[in-house]
């Protein structure tokens, strides 16, 4: 078995600023995607920071879930020495490759793993999110889920916390599979069908990519979007040329062969304008109004206070619900306070409680945590899953 890689990133149609990052690193068998946010620089920090510590815990021999902790250690570290950096967090979805067929998916956040097989995409992950939590449970519909005022609340994520639990998956590979590692800002824009089919239009890892990043922006692009692509192909006979190799070199402007690792870090593929005047006739006019109302964004984004559910317990977010521009909610404080045990009637409060500051949220869960400690109302219980280490169901060689 070899192993055929190609990435590509992209800021999307609505973004200033790219916060995804990813790694292609075939020295280590290491491919990763982080979708960062924090605002201002917090979410790109974010992201590669986590993917240059989880590349070097890797290449030191940790295991790939003790790697992704001690990038999430990293990452939440280095919000400590920096105020404008307080806060900030990144998905990682990333995997390693072990032996001749072993695939290893470490996971936290919303960015997706993928594979394609026999022509049939199959999503090998789980969304850590408020909504795929309530899809889990039966109490939204998938197509309530898309369109729900708080999709974009993630509920584990790397860098927040000190600590973090990491989904590990055990993948069997085969020839002929295609694995796809993305972040949000693909599968916001594009449904399974359209991912599948878009993902198999070319047989070079690196074009498909390319496809994939640009379909998302063909259909509105209103995130960053990040895509790496890696084909399992057959290891050719002894002795004998890799085409693909002769073919890569042939495109390459040198013949040097890499012997770095290929990590994006907030670089933005050039638009393909048709001319610099109508290139200058678009963004002059965006720039402008970015320019005047950014500040005023970021500073709503960072005093905005709301309370909501993370699971089982009340939390207090800092930021907008559902988002605003570059900046997706962050937990400030989580509360004892567990749904379970809440009346119906402090269940719709919480749901209608609003936003606004910090003041006015903390007096919210103080008059929730007074009321609630002298009610006898007894709730029903509604479990709630974890999920820590585990291997998915397609597991089995073939899969479903």
């Amino acid at each position: 078995m070899r192993i055929d890689a190609g990435a590509s990133s992209d800021v999307g149609q609505l973004r200033s600023g790219n916060e995804d990052s990813f790694l292609v690193d075939d020295r280590i068998s290491l491919y990763a995607v982080a979708d960062g946010m924090g605002g201002h620089q917090g979410g790109e920090v974010a992201s590669a920071t986590a993917l240059e510590a989880l590349r070097a815990a890797v290449a030191g021999g940790d295991a790939l879930d003790a790697a992704i902790v001690r990038a999430n250690r990293s990452v939440y570290e280095k919000a400590g020495t920096d105020r404008a950096l307080l806060g900030m967090g990144t998905t990682l979805t990333a995997i390693e490759i072990l032996g001749e067929s072993t695939f290893l998916i470490g996971h936290v956040g919303d960015s997706r793993a993928y594979r394609v097989r026999d022509g049939v995409l199959e999503q090998l992950t789980e969304d850590h999110s408020l909504v795929e939590e309530l899809v889990r449970e039966g109490r939204l519909t998938p197509a309530e889920a898309k369109v729900h005022p708080q999709r974009s609340i993630i509920t584990r994520t790397i860098g927040v916390d000190p600590d973090v639990d990491v989904d590990l998956y055990t993948l069997d590979a085969r020839t002929g599979d295609r694995i796809i590692i993305c972040s949000d800002g693909l599968t916001t824009m594009l449904g399974d069908d359209e991912v599948s089919h878009v993902a198999q239009l070319d047989a070079d890892p690196r074009l498909a990519a390319d496809h994939l990043v640009d379909a998302a922006n063909e259909a509105g692009g209103e995130d960053n979007i990040t895509v790496v692509v890696i084909d399992v192909l057959d290891a050719p006979p002894a002795g004998a040329p890799d085409p693909e190799a002769l073919a890569a070199r042939s495109r390459a402007r040198t013949p040097t062969p890499r012997t770095a690792p290929d990590v994006f870090i907030s670089e933005p593929r050039r638009p393909k304008w048709r001319s610099v005047g109508g290139a200058l006739m678009f963004v002059l006019p965006v720039l402008l109004i970015v320019g005047g109302g950014i500040g005023a964004v970021d500073w709503y984004a960072h005093h905005t206070y709301f309370v909501s559910f993370r699971g089982d317990r009340v939390v207090v977010y800092r930021g907008v619900p559902g988002g605003i521009l570059g900046w997706k909610p962050t937990v400030e404080t989580t509360t004892d306070l567990e749904k379970s045990k809440l009346t119906p009637d402090a269940v719709d409060q919480v749901n209608r409680s609003g936003k606004g500051s910090l003041e006015r949220a903390q007096d919210f869960v103080a008059n929730l945590e007074s009321s609630t400690s002298t009610t006898t109302t007894t709730t029903t219980t509604v479990p709630h899953p974890t999920t820590t280490r585990r291997n998915p169901p397609t597991t089995a060689k073939g899969g479903q």
